[in-house]
């Protein structure tokens, strides 16, 4: 059975790391709600409780800094495709669609190098 997605305008509030954001999603009617996202399809290095001089961390930054970068050039907002119920941590596993680019930005950070491919 396919699952049903739900589409929403988002406004970034701050990028957590390369896979996380959190953000203002407009539900409409004036009801607005913040939320963390988690990138559906996609796993980036951890930037937390890993040692700041490992490879790890700097492919981390990179990721994360990719990111930042992509939603400062859409300062109006994108549309994250969700499901209804959030992941096992509480988190919304959603895809990012940012207006100037014809593909998500999960698969942006795929076809970079700046993730691997994550079942969700």
């Amino acid at each position: 059975m396919k699952k049903i997605t739900y589409q929403y305008k988002g406004v970034l509030q701050r990028v957590v790391d390369g896979d996380t954001l959190d953000v203002t999603i407009d539900m409409g009617f004036a009801i607005t709600t913040r939320q963390r996202i988690r990138l559906a399809k996609v796993d980036t290095a951890e930037i937390f409780r890993v040692p700041k001089a490992s490879e790890a961390y700097q492919e981390g930054i990179k990721a994360k800094e990719y990111v930042e970068k992509r939603l400062q050039e859409n300062p109006d907002g994108f549309i994250i495709e969700t499901l209804k119920q959030p992941g096992k941590y509480g988190r919304y596993i959603g895809e990012i669609f940012l207006p100037d680019s014809d593909i998500s930005l999960n698969d942006e950070l795929l076809q970079k190098g700046l993730a691997k491919k994550w079942p969700h």
